[in-house]
């Protein structure tokens, strides 16, 4: 049976027995919560056992649990140990990457977990920034990769879509909207678009554009600090804005706030993460291009 098991999932599994909680073993391991609680319950499928019982209050191991913690233990020891056992082992590398403020947990969560699992002597330095800088900073050579939005263009780049999510239109309560489904974006016309200053997404902010002239939103209304700014304007039915279904900053921003959410009628346009690298680098990168066309499901 452990023949069909991945190491990952081993090590899951360790961390939350030692944790005794999930949110403490995903601190530790460097993830999110919930992809750590998919992969255990994936362990779980696999060996046809409970390995935990989960209750509100702890988690305890079930027989189950107990009868695999020691030689899940010793395997992903053994694991972890072989680099000791070269001779000569090769210093540990790095590379530095760049995440944009829309960019998901659960997307920087299973990467990380890709390099763990896959190039465990690769160190990984994040940089957070907008999309803009962190581009310069992939052509300049001081971000090696970088997930940044919207479709990326430059014959000097490679790019491969690594995350795609719905978009929402975000609307005030009361402006006309309540009890819709879906809304189509000629119906907006009246209200301007409220955006954060184009440099900070550019190719982002092109599609946008694109995609609101198209339907006959003339109207713009930009803001210049942060995506709070965007709130008191769309929760007072001045403009409206468009966020990420799922996550992201503009997102959060409107949370607990009084605004409908609605998906676009025919709800086919996503907004893309993008991870860039340098073309003239990959050979340098090794595996790591490998790993990101992976991470897309």
């Amino acid at each position: 049976m452990l023949g069909v098991v991945e190491l990952r999932h081993l090590r899951y599994f360790v961390a939350v027995a030692e944790e005794a909680s999930f949110s403490r073993a995903a601190e530790r391991l460097g993830m999110a919560t919930s992809p750590l609680s998919r992969r255990v319950r994936d362990l779980e499928a696999e060996l046809g056992a409970a390995l935990f019982t989960r209750d509100y209050h702890r988690i305890t191991l079930t027989d189950a649990g107990r009868a695999l913690i020691g030689e899940a233990r010793a395997i992903v020891a053994q694991v972890d140990a072989l680099p000791a056992l070269l001779p000569e082992a090769s210093p540990r590398r790095s590379v530095t990457l760049g995440t944009a403020p829309e960019v998901s947990p659960d997307l920087r969560a299973r990467f990380l977990a890709l390099v763990r699992e896959e190039l465990p002597g690769l160190d990984v330095r994040q940089r957070p920034a907008s999309t803009a800088p962190l581009l310069r900073a992939v052509l300049a050579g001081d971000v090696d990769v970088a997930f940044v939005h919207g479709r990326v263009e430059d014959p000097a780049l490679t790019a491969v879509v690594v995350e795609a999510q719905p978009l929402r239109v975000v609307v005030a309560r009361g402006s006309g909207f309540d009890g819709r489904e879906s809304v189509r974006l000629a119906e907006l016309a009246h209200l301007p678009y409220t955006f954060l200053k184009a440099s900070s997404a550019p190719f982002v902010a092109h599609a946008a554009e694109t995609m609101l002239s198209r339907h006959g939103v003339t109207g713009r209304l930009p803001v210049h600090t942060t995506h709070a700014d965007l709130v008191p304007l769309v929760s007072a039915g001045q403009a409206f804005t468009i966020c990420g279904a799922r996550y992201g900053a503009t997102r959060k921003a409107f949370a607990d706030e009084p605004v409908l959410l609605l998906p676009f009628e025919d709800d086919r346009e996503r907004l893309e993460t993008n991870a860039v690298f340098r073309a003239d680098r990959r050979a340098r990168l090794g595996r790591l291009p490998g790993l990101l066309e992976q991470l897309h499901t």
